[in-house]
């Protein structure tokens, strides 16, 4: 009898894997999922879920998103807690995390170019009397912006080149309002509605520039940096454990006009999801290059 059984288990596996593995050969769906790190940023959820579109619906392969400040993604990742990154800016913005953790990362390329961050003012903020960050020390201007920056989260890179630029610029009294991104948009917003003058830091690429004219204050020191790249960075396990997703990510290919485009839709509809998805889909060509093996 038990021997029946046993022979009855056996078989019943052996149906079930032929069954997962498919006539090609390859998993109909991989059992353990690729976790992705994200935050609430723009740029982070358009390219997360362009990638979690392609590797789900192309790749049979599982996603799970993570969210995490910045400064979790990196450790996480080169712990091994998580499986890979798609925010890396560097040389600046994230130069401090890089430097510590870039031994027990993989670089497994450059996603985007043309990233960029700074203080940005509403376009009805007259040029003659703010053009530059240089600027913020006129007492007058200090006035009118009530000696506050608007920030976002604590812990990110540009808030830590923020912290930086107010002592370079010797901007005593000025107050870097740590919020998130929601905060910083929901500052720019009330300041749009009676025209009043606003200090945000923010990011390219970033929504917010189609939605409100906003234009960068230079920047001559060069604190908050200048052109970035942005990195898929993965645990040094990635690649032996998710083969396949390995590829794809090093074949993931994007231009700073697709990533405005996705969060634009994504922000207008608050569905990145449905958003990735048509993005992918109106682009065929870019598809095919991702799925290069």
């Amino acid at each position: 009898m038990k021997c029946r059984l046993l022979k009855s288990l056996l078989a019943k596996l052996a149906v079930s894997t032929v069954v997962a593995v498919g006539l090609t050969g390859v998993p109909a769906m991989a059992a353990e999922p690729v976790k992705i790190a994200v935050t609430n940023w723009a740029d982070v959820l358009a390219v997360a879920n362009v990638a979690k579109y392609v590797l789900e619906n192309d790749l049979k392969q599982p996603v799970q998103f993570v969210q995490a400040d910045i400064g979790i993604q990196y450790q996480g990742v080169a712990r091994g807690d998580l499986d890979i990154m798609v925010g890396g800016w560097l040389p600046v913005t994230h130069a401090t995390y890089y430097a510590k953790y870039k031994n027990d990362l993989d670089d497994v390329g450059i996603i985007y170019t043309g990233g960029k961050n700074g203080w940005a003012v509403p376009a009805y903020v007259p040029e003659s009397e703010l053009s530059s960050i240089a600027d913020l020390s006129k007492p007058e201007v200090k006035s009118k912006l009530n000696g506050t920056i608007q920030g976002i989260e604590p812990g990110g890179g540009l808030m830590q080149a923020s912290e930086k630029t107010i002592q370079a610029y010797n901007l005593t009294g000025y107050n870097l309002q740590a919020s998130s991104e929601a905060g910083m948009l929901a500052g720019v917003s009330r300041a749009y509605q009676s025209n009043q003058w606003v200090v945000a830091t923010v990011w390219s690429p970033h929504w917010l520039f189609q939605k409100w004219k906003m234009r960068y204050l230079k920047d001559p020191k060069g604190t908050l940096g200048g052109e970035e790249q942005i990195h898929a960075f993965a645990s040094k396990q990635f690649a032996s454990k998710f083969p396949r997703a390995d590829v794809f990510f090093k074949h993931f290919k994007l231009t700073l006009a697709d990533v405005e485009a996705i969060e634009f839709e994504g922000n207008s509809t608050n569905d990145y999801a449905t958003a990735a998805k048509k993005f992918v889909e109106s682009h065929p060509e870019k598809l095919k290059a991702w799925m290069q093996q």
